[in-house]
């Protein structure tokens, strides 16, 4: 028996990292992000600087349910724009910036920050972004490369559900997440290679910070990666959401496939898996087109319309939910096909007012719901 054994889907743990932009009330970024945590680190739980001044990020503790993630997730929403709000701030949860910006935002002081800046140029002008990631509890790394290799075939159904920047510097990209397009600049991004072993994968590892595509580990940034500091394999796929119920939504359907993973490989199954070019290529598909889109999927070898790859999802992860999970998984993604992913609410705002003054406005009011 395989050691997936040891863990059944609805007993896994699951925590959410968010990245936020702070904007001032035109929408414009704001540098004051190492000032807010410094005032407010010690009283808001995961609150840590990131690479731009502009950023700011929060992690949860461990949770077992979409309601109980769900909750955690609005206080600490609730917490950080009432921090914000201390410097006339506000809370945006966009996966990039919508505003036009003249110089490129300002690096928050710090040794690694600065390296980073001087080792990859001008990259690190052109990516800032802001994610939403979600770590699952695995048995142990050699599972969790197994489970890394059944999870990427779904990554573009994911990005998709999580799509949540189709505006950027003041204009319309024409994509629902041109935060993934901006992401994949970085030499160490992209969806994670197919695996034979956790070995392979640690050697992979290890050949890419010896080139320099990744100054350390903490840079390797797959869209599934095990995690370094914590028994979890991690998945990067999404957009930070607009509103919290749709970050914990994300994250039971991510916990749901992983304890879809794990009942596979107990059970000896295994399913086909994308090259890895043919996968970044549904990938841009789905950054462009959303839940509109098609894509393959371990539930279909051909391609399908996302939105049924959708419903296929949910029948592939339900099973290994507890029933509170499944209710919270049902309600979700009826609520999304219903009013829209971030994305699509974004240019529904856009197109009923026509500034995006109004979608600013539409962003920072949602943002604790």
């Amino acid at each position: 028996m395989s050691p997936a054994a040891t863990e059944s889907g609805r007993d896994l743990s699951v925590g959410v990292e968010e990245e936020f932009f702070l904007v001032d009330e035109s929408g414009h970024l704001s540098a004051a992000g190492p000032d807010v945590v410094a005032e407010a680190g010690h009283d808001i739980h995961g609150l840590q600087r990131e690479l731009a001044r502009c950023q700011i990020e929060t992690a949860t503790g461990v949770c077992h349910t979409g309601e109980e993630l769900h909750e955690e997730l609005r206080s600490l929403r609730r917490r950080l724009a009432k921090a914000a709000a201390g410097r006339d701030l506000l809370l945006l949860p966009s996966g990039t910036s919508l505003i036009v910006e003249g110089l490129p935002p300002a690096i928050t002081p710090s040794p690694r920050y600065e390296e980073m800046a001087r080792h990859f140029g001008s990259i690190v002008d052109t990516v800032t972004t802001c994610g939403c990631h979600v770590h699952v509890g695995i048995p142990s790394r050699d599972v969790g490369v197994q489970v890394s290799n059944l999870v990427r075939s779904w990554l573009p159904v994911l990005l998709a559900l999580a799509a949540n920047s189709p505006f950027h510097s003041g204009h319309d990209t024409a994509y629902h997440s041109w935060r993934h397009i901006m992401w994949s600049r970085w030499p160490s991004a992209g969806p994670p290679p197919h695996f034979d072993s956790a070995d392979q994968y640690e050697a992979t590892v290890g050949a890419m910070i010896g080139t320099g595509a990744a100054m350390d580990r903490g840079m390797i940034y797959w869209h599934v990666r095990l995690s370094d500091k914590q028994p979890t394999i991690e998945v990067r796929i999404a957009d930070v959401a607009m509103t919290a119920a749709h970050a914990a939504l994300f994250a039971v359907v991510v916990k749901g496939l992983v304890g879809w993973a794990l009942r596979s490989l107990e059970d000896g199954l295994t399913v086909p898996w994308l090259r890895g070019e043919l996968l970044r290529a549904q990938l841009w598909r789905a950054a462009r087109d959303g839940l509109d889109g098609e894509c393959t999927s371990p539930a279909a070898d051909r391609s399908q319309p996302i939105r049924l790859q959708l419903e296929m999802l949910n029948e592939y992860v339900a099973p290994g939910l507890g029933a509170s999970d499944r209710a919270f998984l049902e309600s979700g993604l009826d609520t999304v096909l219903r009013e829209g992913t971030g994305a699509e609410r974004q240019r529904a705002e856009f197109g009923r007012v026509g500034t995006l003054a109004a979608v600013v406005d539409l962003l920072t009011r949602e943002v604790v719901s």
